[in-house]
């Protein structure tokens, strides 16, 4: 990538952000913004060299002047000589030369990497493998593939744990190793919310959502039960724990799930001997209201307001909605009981047509949405069985779906749905699940709080039922795990039961958009 460079709808930019010390000497200018005024990027990068001449003799000017080394001349400067003039202008020349070379050098360098693309694809398929499928010499690259990961896991460990230590330095607590529980005899161990954290996050290769989720309970557990190592938490702790939450005001469903991810912490150090024994297993609190709050499917009623609001009834788009993302993660989760990443994480590729025989032989063709995992892509699932293709509803063929899609791969989008933007947890839906939650309390009168996104998983499964649809087809188009061991063998209903199955699905008495 050319340094400084910069894209506004398609016109390039020279971008140098000032630093924050020399602003207040730069008339606190934030960034230097100046249009190239070419769409070309090879034109683009050659106007760069100049455009960073100047702004570093600016930052040298403002440099000076923070460091008082500027004075005020005490007469005009001598006029410059025609030599002195074209040194400069030599020495300008020979910078931008120089700029040149470094740039031509770096598109080479782009070039190769380009050219290795296919190497690369094909290597990213070989390390899936098992050494058995592999030549001596591939095996052995694996090898050395896996084990780099491992060192740069260990790397990340030891990273994390300095950054917990240095934290608690600044919060004036003592080293682990220093630090003894507060008990008559001194008890030696590791600590919850660095070590047991760190490698159990490692070894179960966790989302970073997932492990920070469980730090947090590993620092609220510290803050109201004490700081004791792992092998000196006691079951009358941890009911300290659940106590204090209680006394706070917690929930039923949150004290239960801060003491589940406490267990687990406990459960890893057990099974990894930092422990002798669960001191959280079975602790709980009665959650009365669970079923009451339990989320639901939309009635009959609240589907017509969803599909006959202003996205549906008016071609509102609003802003936060990212575009056709509003009209269609409804549909779509309406009609394949899909979640709500795993639909706004679709690729155009990911919607193909797919040929299969019919119970007679004859060869038929349907629609599919691919839902798979693909991490070098940042697809992610729940589990295994969330990988599966589900035939595209005739509803969604019948509103444009199929010529939505080809639109999107005519301009050879990445998403489908382009607009949504990843958290900092990489989840693109996360900002777009609040946006439509206000929408269906406000817009749509569906306040609620058992109804949300995800009750049209829920809805799904209650007019499938009412369908007909087989119950392991069912499982099957919703990425459900197998519901007893015989359906574990084999690869899952042929497309025809899948695609007839999705063909009877209906809800009576839908008014959906024309």
């Amino acid at each position: 990538m050319c340094t400084y460079l910069a894209t506004r709808q398609s016109t390039y930019y020279f971008r140098r952000v000032v630093p924050a010390e020399l602003r207040p000497f730069l008339g606190n200018r934030r960034e230097w913004m100046i249009s190239l005024g070419t769409k070309d990027r090879e034109t683009a990068k050659r106007m760069i060299p100049a455009h960073t001449i100047a702004t570093n003799a600016e930052i040298d000017r403002a440099t000076s002047a923070m460091n008082g080394a500027e004075k005020p001349p005490a007469s005009p400067a001598p006029p410059r000589s025609k030599r002195a003039e074209a040194m400069e202008a030599a020495m300008l020349e020979s910078s931008l030369e120089a700029a040149e070379i470094g740039y031509q050098e770096m598109n080479a360098r782009e070039e190769r990497y380009a050219e290795r693309e296919p190497l690369r694809l094909r290597w990213r398929r070989l390390v899936r493998k098992s050494t058995a499928e592999l030549t001596d010499s591939e095996a052995a690259a694996r090898d050395i593939i896996r084990d780099l990961e491992a060192e740069l896991s260990e790397a990340q460990l030891r990273r994390l744990e300095a950054q917990t230590a240095a934290a608690e330095k600044r919060r004036g607590l003592a080293p682990p190793e220093q630090r003894r529980a507060p008990q008559a005899e001194t008890v030696e161990g590791v600590m919850l919310d660095s070590t047991i954290v760190c490698r159990w996050a490692a070894e179960r290769k966790v989302t970073e959502k997932t492990r920070d989720a469980h730090a947090a309970v590993a620092r609220w557990f510290y803050e109201r039960a004490g700081r004791l190592p792992v092998n000196a938490i006691t079951r009358k702790d941890v009911l300290t724990f659940k106590n204090k939450l209680i006394a706070e005001g917690q929930s039923a469903a949150n004290v239960n799930t801060k003491i589940a991810r406490l267990a687990t912490l406990i459960q890893w150090a057990v099974d990894n001997e930092y422990a002798s024994e669960n001191s959280a297993k079975g602790v709980s609190v009665k959650d009365i209201d669970k079923a009451r709050n339990k989320r639901r499917e939309f009635d009959l009623a609240s589907l017509n307001a969803i599909f006959a609001s202003p996205v549906y009834a008016e071609g509102a788009r609003p802003t936060q909605g990212r575009g056709e993302a509003a009209y269609w993660l409804p549909l779509l989760a309406l009609f394949t009981g899909a979640r709500l990443e795993e639909l706004g994480q679709l690729r155009p590729s990911d919607i193909l047509e797919i040929a299969y025989p019919d119970p007679e032989g004859a060869q038929r063709k349907a629609w599919f949405i691919r839902i798979k995992e693909d991490h070098d892509e940042g697809l992610r699932l729940k589990n295994a069985a969330s990988e599966r293709d589900v035939p595209v509803h005739p509803e969604l063929e019948r509103l444009g779906f199929i010529k939505f899609v080809e639109k999107a791969k005519e301009a050879k989008q990445e998403r489908l749905f382009p607009l949504l933007r990843a958290n900092k947890y990489g989840t693109l839906t996360a900002k777009w699940g609040e946006w439509w939650s206000g929408y269906r309390r406000t817009v749509c009168g569906i306040t609620d709080h058992r109804l949300t996104f995800h009750s049209f998983r829920h809805t799904y499964k209650q007019y499938a039922r009412h369908s007909d649809i087989p119950e392991g087809v069912q499982r099957q188009i919703m990425g459900h795990s197998a519901g007893d061991v015989a359906d574990e063998y084999g690869s899952g209903y042929p497309l025809h039961q899948v695609v007839e199955g999705m063909r009877r699905f209906r809800v009576p008495g839908l008014a959906l958009p024309v």
